[in-house]
């Protein structure tokens, strides 16, 4: 009696083409929502970054019973990192803690990005939009320093665009802003961007006149504190 051969198992060559285009269908799918997720958390870990060394400064102050400020540098090609300027030179040089921003995220300083309103509003004449509760303070502009006194405060120098420095001739931290009427608290907010190839995505960095340290995310329409 004649053996019969096994039947060989496996897949086909068309069975396999199939499912490699199902899955490059899936992939190339599912490839701007990976895209969106990555932006996040890198942006969100800057922020956590520039909010640390926020936080770093203000002990700092503290403990050298001065003035220190957090200042912003950029590299050659478009990154960025930002430091507790100890020597006062405005800058990040050796030795001063420092952190670097993931690449494609920068601060902004220009005025552009969503409107922020929403995380400082509730100040002087600025109203909260319907159903939102601001921090109640006037940020102070980006380009200026965000510095914090010997009793752990955000301060501003004097004027508004010096940073303080307790061996020039710049010795006054002020906790209030006199750059506006009537003067208000001292804070600071930080918008960052990560510049994606087909969309932004964006976070904030605040401190409130208590000097409260705050990570924000922007989720297309309104402001949610991490």
């Amino acid at each position: 009696m004649q053996k019969r051969r096994a039947r060989r198992s496996g897949f086909s060559l068309l069975e396999l083409l199939i499912v490699m285009v199902v899955m490059m269908v899936v992939a190339v799918a599912a490839f701007p929502i990976i895209s969106k997720n990555l932006q996040i958390i890198r942006l969100q870990s800057s922020a956590q970054d520039v909010a640390s060394v926020l936080q770093r400064t203000r002990i700092q102050a503290v403990k050298a019973n001065g003035f220190y400020s957090v200042v912003f540098t950029t590299f050659s090609n478009g990154g960025q990192e930002a430091c507790i300027d100890l020597d006062y030179s405005g800058g990040c040089t050796s030795g001063e803690p420092t952190i670097v921003l993931a690449s494609n995220v920068t601060l902004i300083t220009n005025g552009s990005g969503p409107s922020t309103a929403q995380i400082t509003c509730g100040a002087l004449t600025t109203p909260c939009p319907t159903g939102f509760t601001g921090l109640n303070y006037v940020a102070l502009g980006a380009t200026v320093p965000a510095s914090y006194n010997a009793r752990g405060l955000p301060c501003v120098g004097n004027p508004a665009t010096t940073e303080p420095n307790p061996s020039g001739t710049v010795q006054v931290c002020n906790e209030w802003d006199s750059s506006v009427s009537p003067a208000a608290p001292v804070g600071f907010l930080y918008l960052l961007r990560y510049a994606g190839s087909n969309s932004n995505t964006y976070a904030a960095v605040s401190v409130t006149p208590a000097g409260l340290v705050s990570v924000w995310l922007y989720n297309g329409s309104s402001w949610a504190q991490q």
